[in-house]
């Protein structure tokens, strides 16, 4: 070696080994990376790269830390703690209330109470009463008049007075109930005892019915005076439910026993004596200076004479009363003379 290639030599080790960096570290702290066979070595061939164990997972860790890198690069930047904690209280109201301030807590809580202690709006009452029957609301207003009596009288000044009209529609629907109310029988209605406790409640409520208008239109007014508060306008309305109540009556069913006979008999008896009191009344009336026509009275005698053909015993009466008062302007009535006693 030449005396400047010494003197290189003699350079390079003291800049090692001023710097800490003797042969044996420099060896510890940076191991080759590849290392020769001993065939190979010095003669530039045949050299197998063998990867030192120390050095291979440094390697694949800087290459996963540079994968991680690049995917860091391509993601978006990531959302501060802040923000998130802001989005989370706006979705979750519950968390929205924790980390409220205290007064935001205690309006909240009132609040709720508030909303809980309203409940669900009640059903207008017009919208509750609009889809029963008939029948389901005079059941309900007789059940409100019976546990408050005091309803009864407020009841009656509001609900429209009775006419002659509504009480002969009234007794066309009980009659209709009553005919519903038979059995089913191939050969018609049936007269038999059976039957007749099948349909007795509306044969019962439809005479009751007959004798409840009878008493409200005639009896005040056609027994005593005739300016009452219940009597009828003019004898024309008396008449007239006398005798749709009287077609009702005699289309009572028959029955095979006399004694299931005593409803449609009872209530004849009650319209025959309305006839004659109506007869009476309204002779006094033409007496007082009222002028009754023939067309009428004669109307009135027709009729009268039906039901006599239907019950003779029972209108009888009536008939000779209307024979007697009227005889001079309408024609006589057929009248029977009483069946003889027998001996």
């Amino acid at each position: 070696m030449s005396q400047q290639g010494h003197w290189k030599a003699s350079a390079l080790a003291a800049t090692f080994s001023s710097a800490g960096l003797n042969g044996t570290a420099w060896g510890a702290a940076r191991p080759p990376l590849y290392r020769s066979t001993e065939i190979g070595f010095g003669l530039g061939f045949g050299q197998s790269m063998h990867a030192d164990p120390d050095v291979t997972p440094r390697r694949q860790k800087r290459k996963a830390s540079s994968e991680d890198e690049s995917m860091d690069s391509s993601s978006p930047t990531p959302e501060p703690a802040s923000r998130k904690a802001r989005s989370a209280r706006d979705d979750d109201p519950v968390a929205a209330v924790i980390n409220s301030s205290p007064a935001a807590r205690r309006a909240v809580a009132r609040k709720r109470t508030r909303t809980s202690d309203a409940g669900p709006s009640e059903v207008a009452l017009d919208k509750l009463l609009e889809p029963l029957e008939e029948r389901d609301l005079r059941q309900l207003l007789s059940a409100l008049v019976a546990q408050n009596p005091q309803l009864g009288t407020q009841v009656r000044q509001l609900v429209p007075r009775p006419t002659v009209n509504s009480a002969c529609s009234q007794l066309v629907r009980l009659e209709r109930r009553l005919a519903a109310a038979f059995p089913y029988n191939k050969t018609g209605p049936a007269a038999d005892d059976y039957t007749f406790h099948r349909v007795r409640p509306a044969l019962e409520e439809l005479r009751d019915t007959i004798v409840m208008y009878l008493d409200h239109f005639t009896h005040h007014g056609l027994a005593g005076d005739l300016h009452t508060a219940n009597a009828l306008a003019h004898p024309a309305e008396w008449f007239d439910l006398l005798a749709q109540a009287s077609d009702v009556a005699v289309r009572m069913p028959r029955w095979d026993k006399p004694e299931n006979n005593r409803i449609r008999r009872d209530t004849l008896r009650q319209l025959a004596d309305g006839w004659l009191r109506a007869t009476t009344a309204t002779a006094r009336w033409a007496d007082d200076g009222h002028i009754a026509g023939r067309d009428m009275l004669s109307r009135w005698a027709h009729q009268l004479g039906r039901f006599y053909a239907a019950e003779p015993e029972l209108f009888e009466p009536a008939v000779q009363v209307f024979q007697r008062s009227f005889s001079h302007l309408c024609p006589r009535l057929p009248v029977q003379p009483p069946p003889a006693a027998s001996a």
